[in-house]
């Protein structure tokens, strides 16, 4: 695990992103749960599924690597939600 991002705010970590990866962290946070290709095409993207779910699965990978989605392999592909919203789901369960 990389901790180079770790003590930044949740603020902080969304300044230091490129604008392709911001863009698809906010198409994440209003449309969760979400794919690759859902995102991809939400973006505008056309192209062959192969290389635009490979495109997009490397910006789910730098959202996940500063914790700032959850993602989880289901079938042939991931499945992303915001961090806050995992947190809010752990809370409910706690004070049901």
């Amino acid at each position: 695990m990389d901790k180079t991002f770790e003590w930044l705010t949740t603020e902080e970590k969304i300044k230091r992103l490129s604008s392709s990866t911001s863009a698809v962290f906010e198409v994440i946070l209003k449309h969760w749960p979400t794919n690759p290709l859902e995102v991809a095409k939400i973006l505008g993207e056309k192209g062959k599924e192969k290389s635009l779910s490979a495109k997009y699965l490397y910006h789910f990978k730098k959202l996940y690597k500063l914790k700032l989605i959850r993602m989880k392999k289901i079938g042939n592909t991931y499945i992303a939600w915001p961090l806050e919203i995992e947190k809010l789901r752990i809370v409910k369960e706690i004070f049901g």
